[in-house]
C-alpha cells in the first residue's frame, strides 16, 4: 500500500521552502507536450498545473513547443535547459522543475523543488543500446538537480528508495506524493464512452504503454500465445509507440498471433475511453514503473488490472484485492493470472469496484492540496 502522505511530509525535515498561498509558481518541463511523446510526464505536469490554478495559485507553465523523437528529444532536452536563466523565473516565488529539468537554475534560483515523476537511472538500468545511454545522460541531470533542490519530491516509496540508492539524497529531503491525475474528469468521460460504446463479445485485455523493454511487453505476447490455446477467441489489444514496436509487431507474426493480437499505435484521448471502456481486464506487466499513470487510468475505469509484482506496482495493485500480480520473469504465471481474471465475471466485478474507489483517493482535487501543504509547511 502507499504509505499516507501526511506521514511522509511530517517526517520531512527540511525548513528552507517558506512560501505564502496564493503563490507564484513557475513549473519547468522540457518534456514534449503530447502524449505521444511526453507520456504520463506530461499528463502529471499538465494535471498539477490545472490543479494549482483551481486552487487560486498564479502558474506559469514553461516547455518547448515541440514533440521530437526520442533521440532529438535527448539533445532538446537539454539545449533547453541550458538555455534556461534565473531572469526566467524571476517573477515565481517557487519554481518545480520535473524530473531532471531545471538542473542548470538548481542552487542559482530559490526556493527549487525537484518533483521527480521517475527515477532516470533507475529506468537506464532497465533498457539497452542508444536508449540506455541517453537514460544515463538525462539522469546525470536529474541527479544535479535533486542534489541542489530544497526538498525533492516524487512518487512512490520505489521512486523514494531508488532516489535515495541511485543519487545518495539524505531521507529528510525526499517525500512522496502521488502524481497529479484528473479521477472525476476521467470517470465523467468513461460515461459518455460506455454509453456511447458497447463492449466486445470476445474476451478483451487492453494494455497502453510507451513500448520500451521495461514495459516487459514481450511477456504479455508470450502469455498470450498460452492464453489462445485454452481461449481462443481472446483478444489483446495494444495501444502505444516507441522503440519496441517493430520487435513486437515481429514477434506477433512470428507466434501467429495476427487474429488475437492487435497493435493500436498512438491513440486519441478519446479512443483511449473507448478502449478501457469495452475492455474486461488491463494488463501492463512493466517491470519498472515509477508510479504508473496507466494503472490508474485502469482504477479510474472500473476495471481489473493484471500487472507483474515489481517495483512500485504493488504500491497501487494489491493482489487479490483490486488486481492480480504475476511473478516478473514467468509469462506462464501471467498468462494463468489473465486466464483467472477472463474466466470470472464475479472476481472482474468486485475488482473493478474496488479500483473506482481506490482511484479516487489518487485525485488531483486531494493529492495537489497536500502538495501545496507540504510546500508552504501550513
Amino acid at each position: 500500500m502507499v504509505e499516507p502522505v501526511s506521514s511522509l511530509v511530517a517526517e520531512s525535515r527540511t525548513s528552507r521552502v517558506r512560501v505564502v498561498s496564493p503563490v507564484r509558481l513557475a513549473i519547468v518541463t522540457s518534456t514534449p507536450q503530447a502524449v505521444s511523446h511526453g507520456s504520463g510526464t506530461f499528463v502529471a505536469g499538465i494535471t498539477l498545473e490545472r490543479a494549482l490554478q483551481q486552487l487560486g495559485h498564479t502558474v506559469r507553465y514553461i516547455s518547448p513547443d515541440h514533440a521530437p523523437g526520442i533521440l532529438r528529444h535527448t539533445a532538446r532536452r537539454f539545449a533547453f535547459n541550458l538555455r534556461l536563466s534565473p531572469t526566467a523565473v524571476a517573477d515565481a516565488d517557487l519554481v518545480i522543475g520535473l524530473d531532471m529539468d531545471g538542473f542548470t537554475l538548481s542552487g542559482r534560483v530559490h526556493p527549487f523543488v525537484s518533483f521527480v515523476l521517475g527515477v532516470l537511472a533507475d529506468e537506464a538500468s532497465f533498457e539497452r543500446g542508444r536508449v540506455a545511454q541517453l537514460l544515463r545522460l538525462q539522469a546525470n541531470a536529474e541527479k544535479r538537480a535533486t542534489m541542489a533542490a530544497e526538498l525533492v519530491v516524487t512518487t512512490s516509496q520505489y521512486s523514494r528508495n531508488r532516489l535515495l540508492e541511485l543519487y545518495g539524497l539524505s531521507a529528510d529531503r525526499v517525500v512522496v506524493v502521488p502524481p497529479p491525475f484528473d479521477v472525476e474528469r476521467w470517470q465523467q468521460d468513461m460515461i459518455k464512452g460506455s454509453a456511447s460504446h458497447s463492449s466486445s463479445d470476445r474476451p478483451t485485455v487492453f494494455t497502453v504503454a510507451h513500448m520500451y523493454p521495461r514495459k516487459n511487453l514481450s511477456a504479455l505476447i508470450q502469455a498470450a500465445q498460452v492464453l489462445v490455446r485454452v481461449m481462443p477467441d481472446v483478444s489483446f489489444r495494444i495501444a502505444g509507440h516507441g522503440p519496441e514496436f517493430g520487435d513486437i509487431e515481429r514477434q506477433i507474426e512470428v507466434s501467429g498471433l495476427q487474429e488475437n493480437v492487435s497493435l493500436l499505435g498512438q491513440i486519441p484521448h478519446q479512443r483511449l475511453i473507448r478502449e478501457f471502456s469495452s475492455c474486461n481486464v488491463f494488463c501492463l506487466p512493466s517491470l519498472q514503473e515509477g508510479f504508473g499513470i496507466a494503472f490508474l487510468e485502469a482504477m479510474a475505469s472500473g476495471k481489473p488490472v493484471v500487472a507483474c509484482r515489481a517495483s512500485s506496482t504493488p504500491e497501487l495493485i494489491e493482489d487479490e484485492v483490486n488486481g492480480l500480480l504475476a511473478a516478473p520473469h514467468d509469462h506462464h504465471d501471467l498468462a494463468a493470472k489473465l486466464l483467472h481474471c477472463l474466466d470470472n465475471s464475479e472476481l472482474r466485478l468486485r475488482m473493478g469496484d474496488a479500483n473506482q474507489t481506490k482511484a479516487r483517493e489518487y485525485s488531483a482535487s486531494k493529492t495537489v492540496p497536500r502538495l501545496v501543504g507540504l510546500l508552504t509547511k501550513i
